[in-house]
């Protein structure tokens, strides 16, 4: 028997519910946004509410995949399935292993659709958004894996050692601040990247009413790569703090 997939399977009848939750909002707003063109017309400035309103429950959503992740510690802490967890003959980065590739998997579902929403509805109006462009930008935030796994190390160090209220606002806010460190990051090893690392080129949108938007967009270089760079180490150093903190509850 395959270890991952009995626990991607575990994990998949635990968030089972809160994911289908998420496919269904992202149905409802399908047929929302149809109304809102409807009252409206198929005009630029329904576009525009459609877009917003997409973008901010697309976060709403994913905050609250994250903090699901997060309280599981929590849940099976208070469950007593701790005990059977940590002393499972599997080691602590496979079931953290599973435990990733779901929530990552949960929320390129979800952010997926709530891009070929929009892409739908925006493309009624003459604004294209390929698909390639969503799925370039997804991609370069490592597919969710840069939110997922910080999200699990915070929730396990939470669930393990219950700091106090301080020293939780003062994770949270330090947690908060990496965005600016990977700025900064990027600003100080751009120099440096940009010698070896071509841009991160992206699918070019457009609007039937303004071709000078496709032109604007040509001569933008692309994303600069060394932030993926510097993400994907980030993101694997987060992973291998997480295993350690797991290796010593366990022990």
């Amino acid at each position: 028997m395959n270890a991952l997939k009995t626990l991607l399977w575990l994990e998949f009848r635990k968030f089972g519910v809160f994911g289908l939750g998420l496919l269904l909002v992202v149905a409802g707003w399908f047929f929302m946004a149809r109304q809102t063109f409807e009252w409206n017309g198929y005009n630029l400035e329904s576009a525009a509410m459609v877009f917003a309103v997409t973008a901010f429950v697309a976060v709403g959503g994913s905050i609250a995949c994250l903090a699901a992740l997060m309280m599981d510690f929590g849940r099976e802490y208070r469950a007593g399935r701790w005990s059977l967890l940590l002393g499972s003959p599997q080691p602590g980065w496979l079931h953290l292993a599973a435990k990733t590739v779901l929530g990552a998997g949960v929320l390129t579902l979800f952010n997926g659709g709530m891009w070929l929403v929009q892409t739908f509805w925006l493309g009624q109006v003459g604004v294209s958004l390929p698909i390639g462009l969503g799925a370039g930008v997804w991609l370069y935030l490592l597919g969710g894996l840069a939110l997922v796994v910080p999200a699990l190390f915070l929730g396990l160090w939470v669930a393990a050692y219950i700091p106090g209220k301080a020293t939780l606002i003062a994770t949270v806010i330090g947690a908060l601040g990496l965005g600016q460190v990977l700025e900064w990051s990027t600003r100080l090893l751009s120099g440096a990247f940009y010698k070896w690392l071509p841009p991160w080129k992206l699918p070019a949108p457009s609007v039937e009413q303004s071709p000078a938007v496709r032109m604007q967009w040509d001569s933008f270089p692309g994303l600069p790569t060394e932030a993926f760079v510097i993400l994907s180490v980030l993101t694997a150093l987060f992973f291998y703090a997480t295993s350690r903190l797991w290796q010593e509850v366990e022990a």
